[in-house]
């Protein structure tokens, strides 16, 4: 630490992890002429863009093999991704209600992901299983034949660091560790 003028000098500089947010809901009308599609075939929703890139949610009625077949299944898949752009964001998979609030019993976040290319849909642990038919038929959340899903998207962007003012407000928020002198 330099001493200027007898005080010790002070810079700072913060470390900045942006993300861009964003949601798409996606409603299914006439659910019983979905199911029976078979097991690994989905419906793609329409393109909708979050954080620059463009994305789809893939329906998977009869879920994606036939180890889980009595399950729906709801994948986020971005059209844009390439082998030498790797996209990174977080999701959530969410049933909505009759109100179109989220039902927190069935909604799933992912971690952090990568897309990119052809293993866009690598991260298939969490947003993957949203109910097991019997459950949507048996509830009050498949109405008229329809039901919805939302899926909340972050897609963080590119980290950076940039020097900050050293003022009054930076020491409210940082906590100054003295070592006691022996």
């Amino acid at each position: 630490m330099s001493v200027v003028g007898g005080e010790p000098s002070l810079s700072a500089s913060a470390i900045v992890a942006p993300a861009v947010s964003g949601s798409h809901v996606l409603r299914i009308d006439g659910y019983s002429l979905t199911k029976g599609l078979g097991n690994g075939k989905y419906i793609a929703s329409e393109a909708f863009a979050v954080g620059g890139h463009r994305w789809r949610l893939l329906y998977y009625p009869d879920s994606l093999d036939s180890n889980d077949s009595d399950w729906i299944s709801v994948m986020l898949h971005c059209d844009q991704a390439d082998d030498l752009d790797e996209v990174k964001a977080k999701f959530t998979m969410s049933l909505l209600d009759q109100h179109g609030n989220p039902v927190p019993s069935y909604s799933k976040t992912s971690p952090l992901c990568s897309f990119s290319g052809s293993q866009s849909l690598q991260c298939l642990a969490t947003g993957y299983h949203l109910i097991k038919r019997s459950e949507l038929e048996g509830s009050v959340y498949l109405k008229g034949d329809r039901f919805s899903v939302r899926c909340d998207v972050t897609v963080a962007k590119e980290i950076f660091t940039k020097a900050i003012p050293v003022t009054r407000q930076f020491f409210i928020f940082t906590v100054r560790y003295d070592c006691p002198a022996s």
